[in-house]
């Protein structure tokens, strides 16, 4: 029995936690993110009502993780999301769509096929709130930022929605919307499948992240 504990001990010793009160993001906001860096026995627990997080692991992982959680705890970050949306033709006879879901991969067809009219926009946008852009006349797209990843530059959309109003007065339709996730600095592809309203739809966002502008002294 002395002979197993020993390994036991040891195994426990290795087991360090730390306690981190977030300043800037809503803890929910990465929870996800902090869950995919935890070791095979690494555990995690929030507290809403505090924005707290606390992270129990193998003590190798706990510099990482802490690295990870203040890279994430950050003054909101300020993206400029430029968007070009194309119109695309009528789809032939024989669908090339999935019914479900809205955004389905890009098709040899689309790829190839000359748009039928484009528009673009900008979104000037910050982590944790929400912005919009006009696209042509009829279509608004809103996205709201959930949170940035600087360790893989990934920028996490808690809703991205794109609505279609055929004439003033006339109630709006959702096109699309879903949560999304952006590489920041590359465009993001989606394909929209037509609907009774709208033709096919072919949706490109590229976030690009602003650099933090302070204000000179006056002297």
């Amino acid at each position: 029995m002395a002979i197993l504990a020993v390994p036991l001990w040891f195994a426990a010793q290795q087991m360090e936690g730390f306690t981190y009160t977030l300043k800037y993001r809503d803890v929910r906001s990465v929870l996800a993110r902090v869950t995919e860096d935890l070791g095979k026995h690494g555990q995690v627990w929030i507290d809403g009502a505090a924005n707290r997080i606390t992270v129990q692991d193998d003590s190798s992982h706990m510099n990482q993780i802490r690295r990870l959680i203040q890279s994430l705890d950050q003054p909101a970050r300020h993206f400029a999301m430029d968007t070009r949306m194309d119109i695309l033709p009528d789809v032939p006879s024989k669908s090339l769509f999935k019914p479900t879901p809205n955004f389905v991969d890009m098709t040899q067809w689309s790829a190839t096929v000359t748009p039928r009219a484009t528009y673009r926009g900008v979104m000037d946008l910050y982590e944790g709130q929400a912005a919009s852009c006009s696209l042509g006349t009829s279509y608004v797209l809103e996205a709201r930022a959930q949170g940035y990843d600087p360790s893989r530059k990934r920028l996490a959309l808690d809703n991205l929605s794109l609505t279609y109003r055929e004439a003033a007065g006339k109630p709006a339709v959702d096109v699309l919307n879903g949560a999304a996730v952006l590489r920041e600095g590359r465009p993001t592809l989606f394909l929209v499948t037509p609907s009774d309203q709208t033709p096919p739809l072919r949706l490109s966002i590229k976030p690009t992240l602003l650099p933090v502008v302070t204000r000179p002294e006056v002297r």
